[in-house]
């Protein structure tokens, strides 16, 4: 038993953690600078320590689910903002070097709904694993939240810095369209992968729900319509290579007649 507490103090702990360095992600990677980021990380150390507090006070079963229900919910909606602002921000700054990094990196590093839910969570784990008080619990989980978007937003920047300066939104709306699909597969393959094991005799036997590979084709049609596009496009600007123009000896680009 004893066991157990440490394997679900620890596993929710690193989810935290994780959590944090998603949000610390869109920092590093948006416009802000170390003020602004500091700032940042303390409004959501403050928000995560209220959602904290509210999960120490009121923790029924029938709540619980609620929140979890709420939580699917906004998860789904903000993997689609995730994916359609990463896109706005990509295109934004490769067609015309405007950044729209300051706003859209909310959709990654601001406390939405779903990530509140697992706050929410973590908070009522630790407190029922470790029968730490949950106002402890909740400045605990604040803290560790706050530090690390501050730790993973600078590390981020100062990598850039070291590294020549490849911090720009076209980076961010890469993560961003990433993250977003990560979302949107994670509702799909959890619930299955939770449907198929089963438990008999005491021994968790997996099954394969036939929903699951109907699931995983419909997500892998956008990824090859998206692949035979860019191919399409590809092969109709002359192979995406040059653009209309050879280099001499010299290294400068010399238009084709």
């Amino acid at each position: 038993m004893q066991n157990l507490s440490i394997i679900l103090t620890s596993g929710t702990l690193i989810g935290i953690a994780v959590l944090a360095m998603k949000s610390g992600l869109g920092c590093g990677l948006s416009g802000l600078n170390k003020r602004e980021m500091i700032g940042f990380a303390a409004g959501y150390g403050i928000v995560a320590f209220l959602v904290g507090l509210i999960a120490a006070l009121i923790s029924p079963p029938e709540v619980t689910d609620m929140v979890l229900g709420a939580g699917l919910g906004m998860h789904l909606i903000i993997a689609v903002g995730l994916v359609y602002f990463g896109i706005q921000t990509r295109k934004n700054w490769l067609s015309g070097k405007k950044d729209i990094s300051r706003h859209t990196f909310l959709w990654v590093s601001a406390p939405c709904p779903a990530c509140m839910t697992a706050t929410f969570l973590a908070c009522i784990v630790l407190t029922d694993s470790t029968g730490i008080s949950g106002i402890i619990v909740s400045f605990i989980v604040s803290l560790i939240l706050a530090f690390g978007i501050v730790v993973s937003a600078l590390g981020i920047s100062w990598a850039s810095a070291r590294g020549g300066g490849w911090k720009n939104p076209s980076r961010l709306g890469g993560a961003m369209i990433m993250l977003g699909l990560f979302y949107l597969l994670c509702p799909l393959v959890i619930p299955a992968y939770i449907e198929a094991q089963q438990l008999q005799g005491g021994k968790i036997i997996i099954a394969s729900p036939p929903d699951t590979g109907i699931g995983l084709l419909i997500l892998c049609i956008p990824i090859c319509v998206g692949f035979v596009i860019s191919r399409m496009q590809r092969a109709s600007s002359g192979g995406g290579g040059n653009n209309g123009s050879r280099i001499i000896c010299d290294g400068s680009p010399v238009p084709l007649l």
